[in-house]
């Protein structure tokens, strides 16, 4: 069971999901018509039984219970022994069959105001007999494994509840990490400019990207949460790469200036991508970003991107930093996780931007992953392919 749902119709519901055949007794004593009721009393008392079918051949006709004997017995004591039972039986006989449901047989009980229903096969033949004591018995079995079922279910969504507090906290704090950094960016750019009048306008660009940095960041939150959801969908246009490729290297140009980092582009150019651009754009810069910050200074970021031979499109963007542990790469793009406090910190501290590119990717039914060591033993890069056709 996936789900539980609690209330009346749930015990209804299982009642119909239960079939008779499994929970009827097999062992059924019978008597024939002609039997008397010393012969019906005999039986019931060697066998332990509550009641006997009654048997014309081969066919039922009747049951006869012990409350049948004992009040015949009491009304004329003479004679009772020598009585043929089909004098006494209940008749017509109201039987069920073995396909039917136990939320059948409970609806027949009710119907006929009997406790017991001999069960037939599909050819007529007697195959068994429930009674009410059968049916509570079953009743209380899967209702016990219902409350256990239920019990499961309720420590499974207690825990989902739990984790899903523990993640919110995580992005609580993992998002007052990160406009905190940028804030104090933005207050040392606003003290250097006031102890530099004159230069102050050299520090607008710092200050405009700091902003850029907490809004893309809002934007990442909700977009993540979109993707996720299945709810953001896709605008796929034929776009040349280098339109997509070129505004971002420009975005990412200053903070690869500020460290001296080169940015070296190289493969494809013109290559006509099928694509929606706004994603693919923020999938590019929040790469960039990325291995830009990583980066030591003085090094080179790479962007590359070529033709895969199965018609779809690979980029690449690679950073000559340090390495990424193995057992980290497949963490990297989990939602809330960075995988460890040296991954947070190289990362700026941000895990969703990776889970963005993740979902974002996938959602052109692509796919993502993390290379390291990338280049001499040094390095990681971070690889996306595109299919040649989006669904």
């Amino acid at each position: 069971m996936s789900e539980l749902q609690a209330g009346p119709g749930c015990v209804a519901r299982h009642a119909a999901s239960l079939r008779v055949a499994d929970n009827m007794s097999s062992r059924v004593e019978c008597v024939p018509v002609t039997a008397t009721l010393r012969e019906v009393a005999r039986m019931l008392a060697e066998h332990a039984i509550s009641c006997l079918v009654v048997l014309d051949g081969d066919a039922p006709v009747g049951i006869v219970t012990e409350r049948d004997v004992v009040r015949y017995a009491a009304r004329d004591p003479e004679v009772w022994a020598s009585t043929p039972v089909r004098d006494v039986m209940s008749h017509p006989l109201h039987v069920t069959d073995t396909s039917a449901s136990v939320a059948d047989v409970i609806a027949s009980l009710a119907e006929h105001r009997v406790r017991r229903l001999p069960v037939l096969t599909g050819q007529g033949r007697l195959a068994g007999i429930v009674t009410q004591t059968d049916l509570v018995r079953a009743a209380h079995h899967h209702l016990q494994s219902y409350a256990a079922e239920l019990e499961r279910l309720i420590g499974e969504r207690t825990a989902e509840l739990r984790e899903s507090e523990r993640r919110r906290d995580d992005l609580v704090d993992l998002t007052v990490h990160d406009i905190k950094n940028t804030i104090c960016v933005v207050e040392s750019a606003l003290d250097m400019m006031g102890l530099d009048p004159v230069g102050a306008a050299s520090y607008v660009p710092l200050m405009r990207r700091a902003a850029q940095r907490i809004g893309h960041l809002v934007c990442t939150l909700l977009d993540v949460s979109r993707l996720d959801s299945g709810a953001m969908p896709l605008r796929v246009q034929d776009v040349p790469w280098a339109s997509l490729c070129e505004p971002v290297l420009a975005e990412t140009g200053l903070m690869a200036q500020a460290k001296s980092i080169a940015l070296n582009r190289t493969g494809e150019s013109h290559t006509i991508v099928r694509c929606d651009p706004a994603l693919i754009e923020r999938v590019l810069l929040n790469l960039l970003d990325n291995a830009i910050g990583v980066a030591p200074d003085g090094s080179t970021v790479d962007v590359h991107a070529e033709c895969t031979p199965d018609g779809g499109f690979l980029v690449r963007v690679g950073n000559r930093g340090r390495t990424i542990a193995p057992d980290l790469l497949a963490k990297l793009f989990r939602k809330y996780a960075q995988g460890g406090e040296s991954v947070v910190k190289r990362f700026g501290g941000w895990g969703l931007g990776l889970t963005f590119c993740r979902l974002a990717v996938e959602r052109h039914g692509g796919t993502i992953r993390a290379i390291s060591p990338y280049v001499d033993g040094e390095g990681a890069a971070f690889e996306f392919v595109l299919p040649a056709e989006q669904k």
